[in-house]
């Protein structure tokens, strides 16, 4: 099912992400992000691969910690459990278009994350205050830090998220920033 003129924006991050087409097989959405800004820490997803694709603007993406800065027209593809961030370095805002393999639940989580930011419930680096919300929207974006073995990661994630949709927080997530 095809998902369309969804927008939504993040104020930590400053950008903004406008789904452009969404299936089983892929997500593609657009993103525009302010000048000087960007993810605030690096991460990696275990099942997802990613394609950045710089529309208008130059983009850096952080790789495994290698910078890479990419200008118009230019892609870098992002494969299961690869450390990336991206980063806006100009005082030009930049419009890029990122293609996901198998997304799972990607959007959801996204949505989840870019609305708790918008109510201001989360800390300056963008994960949420509360640990039940933060578990359920990582384990729907299949996201990891790198500093953290992922075991004990995925087992926090797996806890917390299976209490938070007990107590019906997945579902109160879901109805006030995904539908």
């Amino acid at each position: 099912m095809a998902k369309r003129n969804v927008t939504f924006s993040n104020p930590i991050l400053n950008d903004e992400i406008e789904i452009l087409s969404e299936s089983e097989e892929s997500l593609v959405f657009k993103t525009t992000l302010l000048p000087q800004s960007g993810q605030t820490q690096k991460h990696y997803h275990t099942k997802i691969t990613e394609v950045f694709k710089v529309i208008s603007g130059e983009l850096q993406v952080f790789i495994n910690n290698k910078p890479f800065l990419l200008k118009e027209n230019e892609t870098r593809q992002i494969s299961p459990f690869t450390k990336h961030q991206f980063y806006n370095p100009t005082n030009k805002t930049v419009v890029f278009k990122v293609t996901v393999n198998t997304p799972g639940k990607l959007r959801e989580g996204l949505q989840i994350m870019y609305g708790l930011a918008e109510d201001g419930k989360v800390y300056k680096n963008g994960l949420p205050k509360n640990i039940l919300l933060m578990a359920i929207a990582l384990q729907k974006m299949d996201t990891y830090v790198p500093n953290i073995p992922r075991g004990v990661q995925n087992l926090g994630i797996i806890v917390l998220a299976f209490l938070g949709k007990t107590l019906g927080l997945e579902q109160k997530l879901l109805r006030k920033y995904c539908t």
